[in-house]
Parts: C-alpha cells; structure tokens; sequence
C-alpha cells in the first residue's frame, strides 16, 4: 500500500470513530525534524488529531497511527496493514484514562508461567511513497 493511501485510511479510521485529523502548518521553532509534535487532543469537547502539515509523510503516518493507538478501535473494521501500523505505533503508548461514564479496562494478563504473550511479526510489505 503506498504511504499517501495508508494515511488517508488511517484518517478514515479516526474518522469512523468521531475523530477529526487536522494538517496544519506548525510553527517551526515547536517542531523539527528530529522532534515531531502532534497527537490526539480535546478542544471544546471533541477529540481531534492534530499533524504537522510540514512534516515527512512518515512522521504525519506515525502521528496519526500512534493517537489511534490511544483509543478503542475493536468494534471497527480496519484492512490489516492499517490495523498493523496502529499496532506497531502503540507499543510504547501509554493506556488511555476511561472517559467519564465509560468502564475502566484492566490490562491484559500475561499468558500461563508469567510471561508475557508473544507479539505476532509485522506482515513484511513493500512501501512506497506517491
């Protein structure tokens, strides 16, 4: 799947589930390369994903897929490459704090003998940008 489609269906999977993205142009000295800034946040009550515009096509699909990473996507459906990429980004996310009204969720318990569940390898593909 080449990049530019990979983050219009990630754009697509926040949107299926009430999240606007929103590309704009950040200033330059709040981020850089090495630094990238964005991420899902809360204005006057709806949840929006802000991306640089100016960053790489790989930096704004990372912004994107880590946010999703943040938030319940089980009930829906995602092609398996962008499912992956969510995943991939949310390795290293912090859990979500539970909305007011919504139950809390326990983190998964480790597989028998105490160690953790082995993680499924990415699905090796070909990327390309547009």
């Amino acid at each position: 799947m080449e990049l530019s489609r990979l983050l219009d269906e990630l754009t697509l999977a926040a949107d299926k589930v009430g999240i606007a993205v929103r590309m704009e142009a950040f200033d330059p000295h709040l981020s850089d390369a090495r630094n990238p800034r964005g991420g899902l946040c809360t204005v006057l009550g709806r949840r929006i994903i802000l991306v640089d515009a100016n960053a790489s096509l790989p930096d704004r699909i990372a912004t994107v897929a880590a946010a999703l990473a943040r938030v319940d996507l089980e009930s829906v459906f995602l092609p398996p490459i962008v499912r992956a990429t969510i995943g991939a980004h949310g390795r290293g996310a912090r859990p979500r704090a539970a909305a007011p009204g919504e139950p809390a969720r326990l983190p998964a318990r480790p597989a028998r003998g105490g160690k953790a569940p082995k993680l499924l390898p990415l699905a090796r593909t070909k990327w390309r940008d547009a």
